[in-house]
């Protein structure tokens, strides 16, 4: 089975994109790419006017209502694209600081996701940040990702993947 974004209702990709959101701002500053970042990855998310709105302003101010969020998130295939699409936001800016990486860790928990799982999540998401990076070696990457037991079904929802043309089944080798 191939999961699409529009097997998602718009709450939940919201849902999703505000969490995401709310990452660039936790090394305190939020940088013109990870502005831009947010606004390519909500079109990718196909949120509408609205959506895109609250997304933008978590950027500033994480949702009042994150607990909610992450509790409905972790019952969801969406969970281990979201913990991709985090650790890219905190690798976006070329420093992933400690207080990202409490953020992350906090959240992988509150997804449900075992610290296994989430640390070759990270390292792949470093990866695609890498000097040197290329397609093929993020399709490398990806494989290991599964051989973790990460299904890349699930990971290829990730807007990170969908931007980098790396999530259809042609960008991935």
């Amino acid at each position: 089975m191939n999961l699409h974004l529009t097997d998602f209702d718009e709450s939940e990709r919201t849902d999703y994109m505000m969490v995401v959101a709310s990452m660039a701002g936790q090394d305190g500053a939020v940088t013109s790419e990870e502005i831009y970042a947010v606004r390519q990855l909500s079109i990718q998310f196909v949120l509408g006017p609205e959506a895109r709105g609250r997304v933008m302003g978590a950027t500033a101010t994480p949702p009042e209502n994150m607990d909610e969020i992450l509790e409905r998130l972790s019952k969801t295939d969406l969970r281990y694209s979201l913990l991709l699409d985090l650790a890219a936001m905190a690798y976006r800016d070329d420093v992933f600081t400690d207080k990202e990486s409490e953020e992350y860790d906090r959240l992988s928990r509150r997804l449900g996701v075992d610290d296994a799982h989430a640390k070759a999540i990270l390292t792949f998401a470093s990866s695609l940040f890498a000097p040197g990076y290329t397609p093929a070696k993020a399709c490398d990457n990806l494989e290991r990702l599964e051989k973790e037991g990460i299904p890349r079904r699930v990971v290829s929802l990730s807007a990170t993947m969908m931007a980098m043309g790396i999530s259809s089944p042609a960008g991935v080798h």
